[in-house]
């Protein structure tokens, strides 16, 4: 949003945190879901992500797996858009499928807060499962 005066307005420190929290805890799951495939953290993300850690085919995984794919939308929109900026709220504007479609999604704090700490939560969920998993391929290469 451009200000009559042409200046920018500037995003309020409670929606940068909560964008920063988001930004920070889904790359934490990305690098852990990562750690879960044969070869290692692959730097993945998105659908290529998804699809490599399917492959795995662990419910541990799969159960991690699952709340990436519901809760990556919203970090799509975040992180690879742009905001207009309002008092009470931000709209993420965001171009899909080669920069021919436009969308956009309103976002308070309270609802960047709940997307932050889903990610958080997630983050820990992906944790829990890489040690479930390396704990069971350890205990296949000792048996």
């Amino acid at each position: 949003m451009i200000l009559s005066g042409g200046e920018t307005p500037q995003i309020s420190e409670q929606f940068s945190q909560g964008i920063g929290r988001i930004v920070y805890s889904a790359g934490r799951v990305e690098f852990l879901i990562g750690r879960m495939l044969p070869g290692g953290a692959s730097g993945e993300s998105g659908a290529r992500l998804v699809k490599a850690a399917r492959e795995v085919n662990h419910p541990a995984v799969a159960d991690v797996v699952d709340g990436y794919e519901r809760i990556l939308p919203d970090r799509n929109h975040l992180i690879h858009g742009t905001y207009q900026v309002f008092e009470d709220h931000i709209v993420a504007w965001h171009l899909r499928q080669g920069g021919k479609q436009l969308t956009s999604h309103s976002y308070s704090i309270e609802v960047l807060r709940f997307i932050a700490t889903s990610w958080s939560d997630l983050g820990d969920a992906a944790h829990n499962a890489l040690h479930i998993l390396l704990d069971a391929d350890s205990a296949k290469t000792t048996v």
